[in-house]
Parts: C-alpha cells; structure tokens; sequence
C-alpha cells in the first residue's frame, strides 16, 4: 500500500468531528481557567499569559476530541479527560497554593497542579498521540472493533509510511520530553540533546514492534514512560537528568520484542499476520 492509496481512505473532515473538537477544546479550557480563578494564580493578571492558557487548552483538546470523532480511535480523547479529570480532583481536594513575592519574583506555598497540566500541554499532545497509534495497531492488526475505525489506512503500512510514522511520532514524544526537562531545568542543559535522542528511541522500538509484526509486549512496557513523564510534570523537583535513564529502557524494549517474537514464532508459528510488511505495493 503506497501513500496516495493510504490518503484515498481519508475522507474531508466533518461539521460534527470539527464540532465535537471545539466543545471539548472550549471545556478544556473552561475547566483550567476556572481553576486558575479559584486557586487566585497570578498568572490570569497577564492578558498574554491567559492568551497562552486559551490557545493551548483549546488546540489540546480540540486536537484529542477531533481524532478520536474524525478515526473512532478512544485514547486521545479519552486520555485527555482522564489527566483533565485527575488535575481537576487533585487541586480541589488539596490545600489552596499561597501566594507572595520576594524581590519581584512570585513565589508559591503549595501544589500547583492545574498549572503544571496547562503548561505541559506539548506532553500530553505526544503522548496522546502514541498511545493512538498503539490503540490503531492493535484494533486494526487484530481486529479488534477495526470496523469502526474511519479515516485510517489499512495493514501493513507500506515501507516509507511506516518509517514517516515511526520516526515522526517518535520526534514528537522526543520534542515534548525535551520542552519538559528544558523547563524543569535539566543540569547541564546540553543533556537536553541525550534526553532527545534516547527518547526517540524508546518511543520508536514499540511503535516498531507493534506496526511491523503486531509483537506487543513493548508496547506494555512502555507505559512506564509516559508514567514517568507524568510524575515528572506533577511531582519531581530534582533536576530530570534522570530521563537519560529512557536509553538503557530502548535496550529493555527491544529485547522483549525479540523475545515475544521468538516464541510467538515458535509456538504458534507468527509470521506477523496482517502487520507484516511486504513489498510495499
């Protein structure tokens, strides 16, 4: 399956996916600045720091909404209303943040949970993103509710989309880890580049296993990651130099999906069913 053939099943989109994107978009952003409000974060005394809230609450949930309506995929939008969902209980049920100021720099007694999910909205934009193409691997190579998917190409990719796809999602989650310890304050920031590189490598080995031959244990184990990257918005203080940690984890991936697919092969005799690449026609 060549690319113009994989675009031919893309239909224009509609009225209804373009709608549902915007309720949700306009929620996301309804549900931050509110919380904002009643946590009195100074940051909404800034005409352009609330333009920055707006637009990218309302391109996050716009995006995760209209995938999930426009594909029939679950998990971006599903997703962004479980981490939307889980902020919103974790800063009502927590003591208020107090707010002062030192010498012109604002400081802050107290979690501020709606702020760390609004500002890493490049996170939760890469990792929605992969977990849809795992969800769209899995439902179409093994049939599971594949019917209703609409607007996807079918299996096996062919080569050069399989490598678009591949490396393209990888450098997204890599682009969104690396804005994330940027702004944590990796030491040194140089190390910023190894976070990039080992990321795109622990987010390609599953992307690869599950697209070429549907091997997913990967693919489970990956969910460490994206646990990871949400302890790191939420909860850590240290510097993120620990994140180089994703390399050795690549290493981890890889061989579980050499492993699965050795006994996969042996036992049952997997030649990776309908996830199999061939010659690309």
């Amino acid at each position: 399956m060549d690319f113009e053939s994989e675009r031919s099943n893309v239909s224009r989109p509609s009225w209804t996916s373009i709608s549902i994107g915007s309720v949700v978009g306009f929620v996301n952003v309804a549900v931050v600045i509110a919380l904002y409000a009643s946590g009195g974060y100074p940051a909404l005394e800034s005409p352009t720091a609330v333009a920055a809230l707006v637009a990218t609450g309302f391109v996050l949930g716009f995006v995760a909404a209209f995938v999930s309506a426009f594909t029939r995929l679950v998990t971006p939008l599903v997703g962004l209303l479980a981490v939307l969902v889980g902020t919103a209980y974790a800063e009502v049920t927590t003591p208020r943040p107090e707010w002062s100021q030192l010498e012109g720099y604002v400081i802050v007694d107290g979690p501020t949970y709606v702020s760390s999910y609004a500002n890493a909205w490049y996170v939760w934009f890469s990792v929605l993103l992969i977990v849809g193409v795992f969800e769209f691997a899995i439902r179409r190579g093994y049939g599971v509710g594949d019917r209703r998917l609409r607007n996807l190409p079918q299996l096996p990719l062919s080569g050069p989309a399989l490598v678009a796809i591949v490396l393209g999602v990888a450098s997204i989650v890599a682009a969104g880890t690396t804005l994330l310890v940027l702004r944590a304050g990796i030491r040194p920031p140089v190390a910023s580049v190894g976070v990039f590189v080992v990321t795109i490598a622990v987010a390609a080995v599953p992307l690869a296993a599950v697209l070429t031959r549907g091997i997913v244990s990967p693919v489970v184990l990956f969910a460490l990651v994206p646990y990871f990257l949400v302890v790191e918005v939420f909860a850590a203080t240290d510097s993120p130099v620990h994140i180089l940690l994703f390399g050795p984890y690549a290493i981890v991936l890889a061989i579980a999906w050499v492993l699965e697919g050795a006994a996969r092969s042996r036992v049952r005799g997997w030649d990776g069913g309908r996830f199999a690449v061939g010659d690309g026609t």
